[in-house]
């Protein structure tokens, strides 16, 4: 699924970003504002973000 669909009104040549990145990268936001998380290395920030949109995905899919 998209976060941003395409909309050929604007002209757009991208598909648009999935929703999983779209979560993945709000949660990485909070994730790097909190000071002293015990994260050791960028990639541990990533695979926390994407545990977090992949949570998302599955209460948006449970929603449904």
């Amino acid at each position: 699924m998209k976060a941003f669909p395409y909309n050929p009104q604007f002209n757009q040549e991208h598909n648009g970003m999935d929703l999983r990145d779209y979560f993945a990268s709000h949660a990485m936001q909070a994730l790097v504002s909190i000071p002293k998380l015990g994260m050791n290395s960028y990639d541990e920030y990533a695979i926390c973000a994407y545990k977090y949109a992949d949570a998302m995905m599955e209460a948006r899919n449970d929603d449904k």
